[in-house]
């Protein structure tokens, strides 16, 4: 009697492990479809650039991915204060940005982030024929993008940590692109300036002297992340459920298929130079990040770096007032990020 009724107590065991394992192993209905049909199909996104940072957002287009969440999207160019004003304006849906959406939204601008793939800066720092090294730099001039952008606030934060005086020591110019930098480096305008990959690259086989590798310093940064209106997230949640599907999706594709990301580096850099697309690949393939959620680090370190006469409003500011990670932590908790592979 007493081993039948153990194996009955084993039998309802075996039976409810059985349907806990089957309850984990199969989607809960709504998780797998998170999000629902985009409200918006016609989906157009900015970037500011051909820089080896917005190699994942190339990879959603090209691998069919952002089509594959239900997006017909649209890759536009644009500098960073058309594309603020584009966003603004609703000609624009989510823009690829930096730490500038912090200046818009202190400036009244309704717009959050609402997610990041490069929350470190990339950048490295050279300097013209014969300046070999910081100490070198010294009443000199560095050329940066824009102003209160990621090169100008990268190059400042990195060199405060080497001693150098931003200012002082340094003065800045501002060129727009970083291809600009590299002419005016290369032809004797500015003393150095400021590159991402491949324009690195090209420094270096130009014979520039590589002065500080930024990303090494480890400045918080928001190198790349991802913006839009208030108005969006209220009245497109699904749309930008599934731009962040797609851009999460390819961060992790770019990792485990280098070939894929390679492909896209070369036509939107417009090289067939392999050297130049391996070592763009190189220098931030390590730092990309499925994980989507913005850290209120770089955030935070923007508002201490923002002149109070310009941005009152800075000092009083929180950095969750710019961040939206509902979408990023939903896509967490459902396990759609998990269920892609590693996300680091």
């Amino acid at each position: 009697m007493a081993g039948r009724n153990r194996r009955r107590r084993c039998w309802r065991v075996w039976i409810f492990l059985t349907v806990l394992f089957a309850f984990f192993s199969f989607p809960i209905p709504g998780v797998a479809q998170l999000g629902g049909q985009p409200e918006k199909r016609n989906f157009t996104i900015s970037y500011t650039q051909a820089s080896g940072a917005f190699t994942t957002l190339w990879v959603a287009q090209e691998a069919g991915l952002f089509k594959k969440h239900g997006l017909e999207a649209t890759l536009k160019v644009l500098n960073s204060q058309v594309a603020a004003q584009a966003l603004v304006a609703g000609e624009v849906d989510v823009i690829s940005t930096g730490p500038d959406l912090v200046n818009m939204r202190l400036q009244g601008a309704p717009v959050k982030y609402i997610g990041g793939t490069l929350q470190r800066f990339i950048f490295q720092l050279w300097g013209a024929k014969g300046l070999n090294s910081l100490a070198e730099l010294k009443g000199k001039t560095i050329a940066v993008t824009t102003p209160r952008t990621s090169t100008e606030i990268a190059t400042r934060e990195s060199l405060k940590k080497t001693g150098v005086i931003s200012d002082k020591d340094v003065s800045f110019l501002y060129l727009q692109t970083i291809p600009a930098i590299l002419t005016a480096v290369l032809g004797g305008k500015t003393s150095a300036g400021t590159l991402s990959a491949p324009n690195t690259l090209k420094a270096r086989d130009s014979g520039l002297s590589l002065l500080l590798d930024i990303a090494q310093t480890n400045v918080p940064g928001l190198h790349l992340a991802y913006g839009t209106t208030e108005r969006s997230i209220k009245s497109n949640p699904n749309s930008l459920y599934a731009f962040l599907k797609a851009v999460a999706e390819a961060t992790v594709l770019s990792k485990l298929n280098p070939a894929v990301a390679k492909r896209a580096i070369g036509k939107y850099t417009e090289t067939n130079d392999s050297k130049m697309i391996d070592g763009t690949y190189e220098q931030f393939a390590p730092y990309w990040d499925a994980i989507l959620a913005v850290r209120s680090e770089p955030i935070q370190g923007q508002l201490m770096y923002l002149d109070e006469k310009e941005f009152p409003r800075a000092k009083d500011a929180r950095a969750s007032d710019f961040i939206d990670n509902s979408f990023a932590e939903n896509l967490k908790t459902s396990g759609f990020l998990q269920a892609l592979g590693p996300t680091k």
